[in-house]
């Protein structure tokens, strides 16, 4: 989608704004209060919500629904108040179903609003200043940090260790690495992603429609097309209507020809007619279709109209991008391996509560020394934090790496304690991830006296020997392992821990 992005100044607005945002002066009062006059506020946009009697109408208008507004009409003429009454039942259980149906996708839909930042922190006449994200302009100079949602879209400017997590725009769980670069990539950010480490410094390019966010909310306001059920009841129902007026004409017809009262033929035309129609296809149809909307709600897929869940029954074939991912954003550690062995990690999310199993058992950090070690140097070698929902519920949520996230719960799962850790080898000093080095080593200062020095990264940059000081064979051991679980699709990471007595001149892992 970056690729797409223009924002709301490329035209004329282009050399303008670059040349107003290269300074650290950022835009000036006057300027922003001009784009923003120009360019309007940065919400997504909404379509005005459509009444309820507007609703009803587009219910009313199926073909089959008419078919039976028809009949109910004539049993009414002819009397039979019993069967008008179990027709107008099924019409206004089919109205219902469908116009609360929309109603809660239009619920789900205006949810993207909330996936923006409520305020956002920009540069304005010099200053750094913190100012409604509705009031963010093109050419506007923002700060983004960790944890926060960056506002619009943008080009990066400057970057310290600055990684997004793009999963609610692209479904990758991997956050991506950001810096000031050509690659359209690596040097822009888009609306409603979450910055989960280090900071930066982006220019506006995009806000409001243009914006990552405005472009999802603009595909989901067009009309969509007829289902191949809409299509086949459709015509269903026409070529229904065009039987049963047929036939009620000949019958009347042949009775008035026989000589029979016009009276008694009109009563059995009608009755032919209601008879032939199936009062309970549209009930049947919808509820089944209630029920597969409702089953996909349970798995959190919302459907914005009925008829979508038959047109996902009709899916054959879905085409995902080059990694096939469709994901939450979140990370689990599943699998751990020292050289004494395997283990499994069960649990859910980020929540704390779960267990750590070997050869079938539940162990604990005492019960499994190798596995404490690991699960503690990769939480000392760890810049995320865990923390619950603020709104009471179960669920807990990551600030940080989600990769990182994920090792801090599968310790607490062991009965490691974060803090504990913290508090007993404080970290003194840290050589951050990078690209070339492909992995991350923070030094900690022991109670009793010492340095700890802890690492992770790639298995690759790690398993060296000018790195660890284990055996060949150990090494050996360890780099078939991380390929066996590479090619089950497990995402691999080494980890180390060594003690020194003295301050190396340079950490060796």
């Amino acid at each position: 989608m970056s690729e797409q992005r223009g924002g709301r100044g490329p035209d004329a607005d282009t050399g303008e704004v670059q040349g107003t945002t290269r300074s650290a002066a950022g835009l000036s009062s006057a300027e922003a209060a001009r784009r923003l006059k120009r360019y309007g506020p940065n919400e997504v946009p909404s379509e005005p919500r459509a009444p309820v009697w507007r609703r009803v109408l587009q219910q009313l208008r199926d073909p089959l629904i008419l078919v039976l507004l028809v009949a109910a009409a004539l049993t009414i003429a002819t009397g039979d108040l019993s069967d008008a009454a179990v027709i107008l039942l099924v019409i206004t259980v089919n109205t219902v179903v469908g116009v609360v149906q929309e109603v809660r996708a239009e619920q789900a839909v205006m949810a993207l609003s909330a996936m923006s930042a409520p305020a956002a922190r920009v540069v304005r006449d010099g200053e750094e200043r913190s100012i409604p994200v509705v009031e963010v302009v093109p050419g506007d100079l923002v700060l983004v940090a960790e944890g926060d949602i960056v506002p619009a879209d943008g080009d990066v400017l400057a970057a310290a260790l600055l990684l997004a997590d793009e999963s609610s725009l692209t479904g990758e769980s991997v956050p991506v690495e950001k810096a000031p670069a050509p690659d359209a990539s690596r040097g822009t950010v888009s609306a409603g992603t979450v910055i989960v480490r280090g900071r930066g410094r982006v220019v506006v390019t995009g806000t409001g429609a243009d914006s990552a966010l405005g472009r999802i909310a603009s595909l989901m306001g067009a009309a969509p097309g007829l289902t191949p059920l809409q299509r086949r009841l459709a015509r269903f129902g026409r070529v229904l209507a065009a039987v049963i007026v047929v036939l009620c004409a000949l019958v009347l017809a042949l009775g008035l020809v026989r000589g029979q009262p016009v009276e008694l033929m009109i009563v059995a035309a009608i009755t032919l007619a209601v008879a032939a129609v199936p009062e309970s296809l549209p009930a049947v149809v919808t509820l089944a279709l209630a029920l597969g909307a409702r089953r996909m709600a349970e798995r959190h897929a919302i459907v914005r109209r009925l008829p979508a869940v038959e047109s996902l029954g009709s899916v054959t074939v879905i085409a995902t991008d080059k990694t096939g991912t469709l994901t939450e954003g979140r990370m689990a550690a599943e699998r751990l391996w020292t050289p004494r062995g395997e283990a499994a990690v069960l649990g859910t999310g980020y929540e704390p509560e779960g267990q750590v199993v070997r050869d079938g058992e539940t162990v604990t950090a005492g019960d499994a020394p190798d596995l404490a070690a690991l699960l503690r140097a990769a939480m000392l070698c760890n810049d995320a934090a865990l923390e619950p929902t603020s709104d009471r519920s179960e669920e807990w949520h990551a600030l940080g790496d989600p990769t990182e996230a994920a090792l801090l719960a599968a310790g607490a799962r062991l009965g490691v304690d974060r803090a504990t850790l913290d508090r007993e080898l404080p970290r003194v000093e840290e050589i951050p991830f990078d690209s070339g080095r492909k992995r991350m080593t923070t030094v900690h200062r022991r109670a009793e006296g010492g340095l700890r020095v802890a690492c992770k990264g790639a298995p690759e940059s790690v398993l060296l020997p000018q790195v660890l000081a284990d055996g060949p064979d150990v090494l050996a051991r360890a780099a078939t392992q991380a390929e066996v679980l590479a090619r089950h699709g497990y995402r691999v990471l080494a980890v180390a821990a060594a003690d020194h007595e003295e301050p190396p001149e340079r950490p060796r892992t």
